[in-house]
């Protein structure tokens, strides 16, 4: 009985499995090969993802290198370098005169000079009386303009043998010439002031047929009247008169010489208006008759 029960308890049960078989080694093999196909199913998505943040990180630094590159290639090129220097707006002054004082040169480095413009601009305002403005500009790719406005001149300092312009600003510009330019009247004994300024102003106030009639101004002041003047006329008559009320009085000018005629003298209307003749009957001075100066006072007053 005993042999029987211990054979029972050897005999192995249906239920067991066991584990070095055939079978089992296959299920192991099974489970495990499932693994591997899904790990080697993610490594293409791995591999695609580093390779776009790789080139999403290479991006950058390339266009990064290529604008360096860029940037050497323009700075030794001649496009970084001024090729041509233009001037407008000059009338009295030459252009030559406005780029030596600009110091501006060809084949030198561009953008210096434009972001320095401002100091270019106003160091040919502060070098050159007759110019009011200047204005520095970029044309094209690498040419320069410089436009220029300019004080106008008004007339001409004469001393000795020389004539200084005169601009509307009332400078004297200190550079001489032995002869005077254009339609613009003479001046003689005046200075840089305020009887100069305020003569230019009254000046500007006549009519452009009274303004051509002058050929010259001289200061002729005296201890009662500083702003006495003496105008020469194209025509060959003299006229004396005071600044302040210059203009007013001298624009009826071609009416008084009408009254006087082709007799060459004197037109006074520093205070009222009279004629003196050159050509005198006696040593003393011909008056006008007292007609013709009633004429003139209410012409002029």
């Amino acid at each position: 009985m005993s042999d029987f029960y211990s054979r029972r308890k050897m005999k192995p049960t249906g239920h067991a499995t066991d584990l070095s078989s055939p079978s089992s080694k296959k299920d192991k093999k099974t489970v495990a090969f499932g693994r591997k196909k899904n790990i080697e199913d993610y490594l293409p998505k791995l591999k695609e993802q580093r390779h776009k943040k790789m080139i999403h990180r290479l991006i950058p630094l390339l266009l990064l290198f290529s604008f360096a590159i860029l940037v050497v290639i323009y700075f030794i090129s001649p496009l970084s370098k001024i090729d041509e220097i233009s001037v407008s707006g000059t009338s009295s002054i030459t252009d030559q005169e406005v780029i030596n004082v600009s110091s501006l040169k060809t084949h030198e480095s561009l953008w210096p000079a434009y972001f320095s413009k401002k100091k270019t601009e106003k160091k040919i305002i502060d070098n050159i009386p007759q110019v009011r403005g200047a204005s520095l500009t970029l044309n094209g790719l690498n040419d320069f303009q410089l436009t220029i406005d300019e004080f106008k001149t008004v007339g001409y300092l004469h001393e000795g043998p020389h004539y200084y312009t005169i601009l509307e600003n009332g400078k004297i510009v200190d550079e001489s010439r032995t002869v005077s330019i254009g339609n613009d009247p003479v001046f003689k004994s005046f200075k840089e002031g305020k009887a100069l300024k305020l003569l230019i102003k009254q000046y500007a106030l006549l009519s452009p047929s009274i303004q051509n009639a002058i050929s010259e101004i001289e200061a002729v002041p005296s201890k009662n009247d500083p702003y006495l003047i003496r105008l020469y006329m194209n025509d060959g008559k003299q006229v004396i008169a005071s600044i302040p009320t210059f203009a007013e009085k001298m624009n009826y000018y071609p009416d008084m010489v009408k009254k006087i005629g082709n007799r060459k003298g004197t037109i006074n209307i520093e205070i009222g208006g009279y004629f003196e003749p050159f050509e005198q009957k006696e040593p003393d001075e011909e008056d006008f008759d007292e007609e013709d100066e009633e004429n003139f006072n209410e012409e002029t007053e």
